[in-house]
């Protein structure tokens, strides 16, 4: 086990004495699907979104533009190991499909040279650099627990780590656990975490403190979510209105509100309920959606970032609004109510009539102030729509196409099977600078975003719920395959000696900050995991 964990801090993969060995079809399968593009750029048809991206998994095309006089292109392609690869198209953002397949994994260099009707070059070639990702490895990590029981302790000791434990007491976050900064995400995870502990079944000893916890935080955030008089009445605070105020930096600002949070505090009030049975947390999430019927614009969605109090945007992006989606859908199970149903169509609705169209799955983060279009590109709501998809959808071939190209998107940008990229997309945030260092990171992983362009525990966790979605609609077991490669990670970074039993929030060592609403998804996408990992036959 210590040579399988320093091989994994190095980056690379383990010996195969501790790993399992892909299935040989599956893996052969994965590669000759890489060489179909993603949602490749037409001019005046479908837009290029790649234009920051620095790596791909799935054949690209560029925007590369049409030279007078050309009647074709040479595309030309020098990997840094391996032989120069080339061939001939009629349009210079044709996709790489003809060379991907023999293209090595690593760094490579494109250029683009328009050609006469004699062959003869035209104008100035063109140029780009980028990484060609490795497929799904012949191996993987062999799992250090069973998912379920890797789950188990995840949870139990997330619950009695230093972090939680001002919850069992004064009900009060602590200054040395700073990232309580951001409330809605942070203690609305503690509530989370502590209710969803204590109503196991057997119940653990220790349950009434527990559920005793989970009121305390989930209290401490109904008393600071905003008055009624506020255009964003009853929602939570992104950002802490008193404490932290020196880690609160530019667009950073108490009263400044991401729109995204009273989804996510929502279902996290909605856990405490499960746990509870006291109303008074049902009603917060029923406020929280009334709140949004109220702002929700003609279009379908809302602004993704606003002063609370009045409702000006603090900058002129919309948001995805998939956060708001799973939360309304599971108020409605939980309430038996139907009437934010229309607001929760006119929300998918613009999810379809606009990321789907441009592609534009952008950054939805309280610590990355939201920037323009494609610049800080992520998963996570592609991700999250697929998901909607597959569960709402999945019987309709469209529907379910568009789920798997959300999907393949998300790998081709974010995973990392094996030897990832030298490169970051764009400027990065202060913990994109820290886990910059890819020989330090545990493979495989997935990447949170452009910004971030690291590996996190939330990010496996959500492809780790994608591909079980996909699996669930489809029965190809390449997703399932796929999902506990990833899965296999997490359970290696439960041996940290910093954080013994926990869901490391960075999937590497050194590691950095527990985020522990990242710990929350990865626990759960585990517990789905074990769910759909059963030999063929048994119950699910």
């Amino acid at each position: 086990m210590k040579a399988l964990a320093m091989m994994l801090l190095a980056g690379v993969q383990a010996s195969a004495a501790n790993e399992v060995a892909t299935d040989a079809a599956l893996r052969a399968r994965a590669a000759r699907e890489s060489a179909v593009p993603v949602r490749p750029g037409v001019p005046g048809a479908q837009p290029f979104w790649n234009e920051k991206a620095v790596q791909f998994l799935y054949a690209p095309a560029f925007d590369f533009k049409e030279v007078a006089g050309a009647q074709k292109y040479r595309f030309v392609v020098t990997p840094d190991k391996g032989k120069e690869l080339s061939f001939e198209a009629e349009k210079p953002f044709a996709p790489l499909t003809p060379i991907w397949a023999k293209l090595n994994a690593g760094e490579a260099k494109l250029v683009v040279t328009a050609l006469d009707a004699q062959g003869g070059a035209v104008g100035q070639p063109q140029s780009r650099a980028f990484h060609r990702a490795m497929v799904l490895g012949r191996e993987y990590p062999a799992p250090s627990l069973p998912w379920r029981e890797s789950a188990r302790q995840a949870l139990a000791a997330l619950v009695h780590s230093p972090d939680l434990r001002c919850w069992f007491t004064n009900g009060v976050p602590a200054e040395p656990f700073h990232l309580y900064r951001y409330p809605s995400k942070i203690v609305g995870a503690a509530a989370s975490a502590l209710a969803t502990y204590a109503a196991q079944t057997p119940p653990p000893a220790d349950a009434v403190g527990a559920l005793a916890a989970a009121r305390r935080a989930a209290d401490y955030l109904l008393a600071m979510s905003e008055p009624a008089e506020s255009v964003w009445a009853f929602h939570p605070p992104t950002y802490h209105p008193t404490l932290f105020g020196n880690r609160l930096r530019g667009h950073m600002q108490p009263g400044r509100y991401m729109t995204l949070c009273g989804g996510e505090t929502g279902q996290y009030y909605l856990d405490v309920f499960a746990a509870t049975k006291d109303t008074k947390y049902r009603d917060a999430a029923v406020r929280i959606a009334e709140t949004y019927a109220k702002r929700q614009l003609p279009e379908g969605s809302w602004l993704q970032f606003v002063i609370a109090r009045d409702g000006q945007p603090v900058t002129d992006n919309v948001l995805v609004p998939t956060v708001v989606v799973s939360f309304l859908d599971r108020l409605a199970q939980v309430t038996g109510e139907t009437r934010f149903d229309a607001m929760r169509a006119k929300a998918v609705a613009w999810i379809g009539q606009h990321p789907v169209r441009t592609w534009n799955w952008q950054g939805q983060f309280e610590d990355v102030q939201p920037l323009p279009p494609y610049q800080n590109l992520t998963k996570h709501d592609a991700c999250d729509f697929a998901i909607h998809l597959f569960q709402t959808a999945a019987k309709d071939p469209a529907q379910q196409a568009l789920a798997l190209d959300l999907l393949r998107f998300s790998e081709d940008q974010f995973v990392i099977w094996g030897q990832p990229p030298t490169a970051s997309p764009t400027k990065q945030n202060p913990d994109g600078k820290a886990g910059a260092r890819v020989n330090r990171w545990m493979l495989p992983c997935v990447l949170e975003q452009y910004r971030c362009y690291a590996p996190v525990c939330a990010s496996s966790a959500k492809l780790i719920r994608t591909y079980l979605a996909a699996f669930a609609a489809t029965q190809d077991r390449l997703h399932l395959e796929k999902a506990k490669a990833l899965a296999g990670t997490l359970t290696h970074t439960q041996g940290s000696k910093a954080a013994p039993g926990r869901y490391l929030t960075w999937l590497m060592q050194p590691s950095g900050p527990m985020w522990f609403n990242c710990e929350l998804s990865a626990l759960r996408a585990m517990e789905e995991l074990a769910q759909a990992d059963q030999p063929e036959g048994a119950s699910r």
